[in-house]
């Protein structure tokens, strides 16, 4: 992607910060598309990163100033690595400043009501859903496909062929394996009523790939679904709220990290300090929280 469309996603998912700070985050960002170019952000290198603090030192730029385009830069490079657009930042310890970390916002209990309520399709209500309830990102919910799909029902093991002949029961598990952040595999389980409501979806759409749509229309269609509700929304905001609830339901710190994805994959949860138990009570918990 261009800097310029990846700048329209940030500043969408910074819409909740002020009107100040988005102006000169917009100011900042094409500033330094103006120095370098409006080429492919995986194309940017630390060199073109060496070249934007060249000029600004140039044009006798505060170092107060520069210090904050480049923090600028580093959260904007910060959000393009979670979403995976790119893999690593340009940017090194000797350019990044030392900046405070604020806790991501969240939707409230009431907010959230509001966004599943006014989803108008199918598509939209069960990608809020899973979102909310999974934490997963933006590239993983979309690489989704029909064989990475399993459910547990009444002691045995499904593929999503078998959803047309057997009926979904409450205690039945389904699991879907994404491929996280270094290719890093691991096992989401989803449970109750978002899991019957995913499964109805994949009655509906036999498709392979189960979100037959690119970055940019979910991206869209969860800032439309925001604004109808009157609600500053984007994809990454859905994550945040799934850590947050599963957070205030008592899952511990670890157990977030293993769900979201930011620690070992549940294939090697035996090796590991987190089980796949201890997962499947986190999602329970993020479900019950989920009022459909």
């Amino acid at each position: 992607m261009k800097i310029s469309e990846c700048i329209e996603l940030f500043l969408s998912y910074i819409s909740d910060k002020s009107e100040h700070t988005i102006k000169n985050y917009r100011s900042d960002l094409n500033q330094f598309k103006d120095i370098v170019g409006d080429k492919d952000v995986e194309k940017i290198t630390k060199a073109d990163i060496a070249k934007f603090r060249m000029v600004l030192q140039s044009h006798k730029k505060k170092s107060s100033t520069i210090a904050r385009k480049l923090a600028c830069l580093n959260s904007f490079f910060e959000y393009l690595i979670d979403l995976e657009i790119v893999s690593s930042s340009p940017i090194t310890r000797s350019h990044r400043p030392k900046i405070s970390q604020k806790i991501p916002s969240s939707l409230s209990h009431e907010e959230i009501k509001r966004v599943i309520n006014g989803t108008k399709t199918l598509m939209e209500r069960v990608i809020v859903v899973l979102m909310l309830t999974t934490g997963l990102r933006s590239s993983e919910l979309l690489g989704i496909k029909r064989g990475n799909i399993l459910i547990e029902h009444e002691g045995k093991i499904y593929t999503t062929e078998s959803i047309y002949t057997i009926e979904i029961k409450d205690e039945d598990i389904l699991y879907i394996r994404v491929e996280g952040k270094g290719g890093k595999e691991r096992e989401v389980p989803i449970t109750g009523e978002p899991m019957k409501l995913f499964v109805e979806y994949l009655r509906f759409n036999s498709s392979e790939k189960v979100f037959p749509i690119s970055y940019f229309s979910l991206w869209k269609m969860i800032v439309n679904l925001g604004k109808r509700c009157n609600i500053v929304l984007h994809p990454h905001k859905l994550r945040h709220t799934a850590a947050t609830i599963a957070l205030q339901s008592g899952a511990e710190l670890r157990i977030i990290q293993e769900l979201l994805g930011h620690a070992s994959p549940i294939t090697t949860a035996r090796y590991a300090k987190v089980g796949q138990k201890q997962l499947l009570q986190a999602t329970k918990a993020l479900s019950k929280n989920i009022k459909l």
